[in-house]
């Protein structure tokens, strides 16, 4: 048994570049393993190392190849077959592994893979250590050497600082030390001997490995699917060829048989035009002779006696009038033309291809998508679609399989889901939650999950129960005056931060990640930076209203242009509020008291509202598409279409439910709602679809859920959360429903 495991073993000891046994193995990052030299030759013309097996590109580690880690397992299995090798070898076994004395061997240690003398293996017996070892007399190990196991001695790591064993693991560095280090640089951190740490380590990665057993299961079977199926394309493909082959040999033989018929046809129409023109032919030419019988008659008479005329005339008018009503009958042009011609129908090169195609427009259900919210709110319909894709991950329009969705809450109850096939490939689909909770959708496509099912949506409660904050966040005190907010991919946020002139920059748990600008005039610094908002592509535009202009930034906070400022005849003399929709860019203009509009590279193309706005602060978009200000000198949000045409407004000046005063901030969500900051009344206003009052929270104060100095907008995150800048607090303010 153990010399079929190391059989089995030796299979993985050579190197698949160099087809030899590994010298010193390293192992890449996709943990292929190859020998130090053949990575050498790799890396020979770049700082990067293509993996032969799996083609993962890895940058070399700074001081070359050799820093590379080196494969443990395999150097083991190297020492174990090369202590194998030395048993098999009898003559090896005649010195003591452990003296230098040379005695004579007694026995081998199966744990320590070493032979030893009477000497040693008495000191091997005693040792606290070693006592424990199995030992083999020599004499039984030529018997046996087939089926026993050997351990070869673990060889310890040393320092490349200090040479020694790194015997400690620093917990907090995550990293092998040796006694030397611990004491200069690791003593106040935690840590303790390896072997201890191993114990723990080694419990760790069986808990991380359970799931290894359950997926390589899986993949098994997938595996056996996936080989399956490419079995079935195969044997398919036959059946296809044969399909097109007695199809087209149909089409060639309906061809064939049409082509005889029409030439059948054009015989049997020749002959009968042929026989027309032919007795039209006898019948002129008989007339023809008789005329030129009685034009020889009439000659004759005109050379004979003058009884011989007159004899004659009676005969020849009497000819000349039968030949005449004769002629005067007959057809003098042919009865039949040569008119015939094969009339092609030349819309069949146009249906051509279509006699038949082959088609691999199925549905793929992996590649289909649904644009499930994450959230909703409980008794508001939500509406989202499925897309229907082929392998291709092109819009699927073959429609054959159907798309079926099952809604259920957290108790187990059933949600209806109203389902509408487009007949494009998409499927219109729309429910109401009437619990709050977790609703969990599956979305199947014959019978399997598409990409993302199922689903979790969280309904959150009506806005009317909104009143204290579920989480504060000030940056780790680093907030001075946050004004702008917006939401970037996966949850990311950022802030604008008008008194430390600034962007902070947020990841999807609330952390702070890094800080954007400084102040100053310069590329990527600020004065007064108030405005924010992200596009598509999660570039990053803040308005820099100090330096009268807007800039823009890459995600990862690389600066990328500015519209151009004052100087050079810029609209953004004094820009508030960003939004980025329907790829442009919409600025409200405090000092033009208009909104402005630009592309992505900062060419303006018009403004919106000139005259009708008082010191616009910050933009939104409702669901009719329309463009919503917050009008702080009208105390108001005033209304325009996108062509710029005044609409309406919302509000009127005061404190009362559905008043307004200096609204600043302002947000939409999904449903139609709007929600309005208003710095006059310290509070946020909540407005339905319809424009109707429905809800305010907040107070002028300190405490949670009041605000101060109320200059800052709202947006919503992913999750469906309120975020609120407080900037008189210094804090975002974040509310749940």
């Amino acid at each position: 048994m153990a010399a079929e495991q190391m059989k089995k073993f030796t299979g993985h000891l050579t190197c698949p570049i160099c087809y030899e046994l590994y010298k010193k193995p390293k192992y890449l990052p996709c943990y292929h393993s190859y020998c130090e030299d053949c990575l050498v030759k790799l890396a020979a013309r770049s700082n990067d190392v293509t993996c032969p097996e799996c083609r993962k590109t890895s940058a070399v580690p700074t001081g070359g190849v050799k820093h590379f880690p080196s494969n443990f397992f395999i150097n083991r299995l190297l020492d174990e077959v090369a202590l194998k090798r030395k048993v098999e070898a009898e003559e090896e076994a005649a010195k003591c592994d452990q003296c230098v004395r040379g005695g004579a061997v007694l026995v081998l240690c199966l744990d320590c893979g070493e032979f030893l003398c009477g000497h040693c293996f008495d000191h091997h017996k005693y040792s606290k250590e070693y006592h424990n070892h199995s030992m083999m007399p020599l004499g039984e190990l030529k018997s046996q050497k087939e089926t026993i196991t050997i351990k070869p001695k673990a060889k310890n790591a040393l320092c490349q600082e200090h040479e020694l064993e790194l015997n400690f693991y620093c917990e907090t560095c995550d990293q092998l030390v040796c006694q030397y280090c611990i004491m200069k640089d690791h003593l106040k951190h935690d840590h303790d001997t390896v072997k201890k740490m191993a114990m723990k380590q080694r419990k760790e990665l069986e808990k991380v490995m359970e799931p290894v057993e359950k997926m390589i299961t899986e993949l098994s079977v997938a595996c056996q699917k996936v080989s399956s199926e490419r079995d079935k394309i195969g044997m398919q493909a036959k059946d296809v060829e044969k399909e097109i082959d007695r199809y087209y040999d149909d089409l060639h033989h309906r061809l064939q048989q049409q082509r005889d018929e029409l030439k059948k046809e054009l015989g049997e129409v020749t002959r009968q035009k042929k026989k027309e023109v032919t007795l039209q032919l006898e019948q002129m030419e008989g007339t023809q002779a008789q005329l030129e019988s009685v034009r020889e008659l009439n000659g004759a008479m005109k050379i004979g006696s003058d009884q011989e005329a007159m004899l004659m005339k009676k005969q020849v008018v009497n000819n000349v009038k039968r030949l005449s009503d004769n002629y005067s009958k007959s057809v003098t042009q042919p009865v039949s033309l040569a008119t015939m011609e094969f009339v092609t129908v030349e819309e069949y090169k146009k249906a051509f291809p279509q006699f038949g195609h082959l088609s691999d427009d199925h549905i793929c259900s992996v590649n289909c998508e649904a644009d499930l919210p994450q959230w909703a709110i409980k008794g508001e319909k939500i509406q989202f679609k499925v897309l229907t894709k082929n392998q291709n991950n092109h819009l699927c329009h073959k429609g054959e399989g159907k798309v079926v969705i099952q809604a259920q809450t957290g108790r187990g109850d059933i949600i209806p889901v109203n389902v509408m096939d487009n007949k494009d490939g998409s499927y219109s689909a729309s429910f109401v939650a009437n619990q709050v909770g977790e609703v969990k959708f599956s979305v199947t496509i014959k019978g399997q999950q598409i990409k993302g099912s199922p689903f979790n949506v969280n309904v959150h409660a009506t806005y009317t129960a909104i009143n204290r904050p579920s989480k504060v966040v000030n940056g780790d005190g680093k907030m001075g005056a946050p004004r702008g907010i917006a939401f970037g991919r996966n949850g990311m946020w950022a802030v604008t931060d008008e008194t430390n002139h600034c962007v902070w920059i947020f990841d999807g748990q609330d952390r702070l990640v890094r800080k954007l600008g400084s102040h100053g005039s310069g590329n990527g610094q600020f004065i007064r930076p108030l405005g924010i908002a992200f596009d598509d592509r999660n570039c990053l535009y803040v308005s820099d209203i100090n330096n009268h202009r807007v800039q823009k930034f890459e995600g990862s906070g690389a600066y990328l242009l500015q519209f151009s400022n004052k100087k050079k005849g810029s609209r953004t003399n004094h820009p508030l509020g960003v939004m980025v929709h329907n790829n442009e860019i919409y600025i409200a203009e405090s000092s033009g008291n208009c909104i402005s509009v630009f592309q992505f590279d900062g060419r303006y193309c018009h403004d919106i509202g000139s005259g009708d706005l008082s010191y616009p602060y910050y933009i939104a978009f409702d669901t009719n598409n329309q463009l919503l200000v917050a009008d702080y000198g009208h105390h108001c949000i005033s209304i325009f279409t996108l062509d710029g045409n005044y609409v309406g407004k919302i509000g009127t000046q005061g404190s009362g439910r559905g008043q307004l005063s200096h609204p600043c901030g302002i947000a939409t969500d999904m449903y139609g709602f709007i929600f309005v900051t208003e710095y006059g009344n310290s509070r946020v206003s909540i407005f339905n679809k319809d424009h109707v009052f429905i809800h305010s929270f907040g107070s002028s104060g300190p405490g949670p859920g009041q605000f101060a100095s109320l200059y800052g907008t709202i947006a919503f995150s992913p999750a469906g959360d309120i975020y609120v800048c407080d900037k008189g607090n210094k804090r975002i303010q974040i509310f749940s429903t």
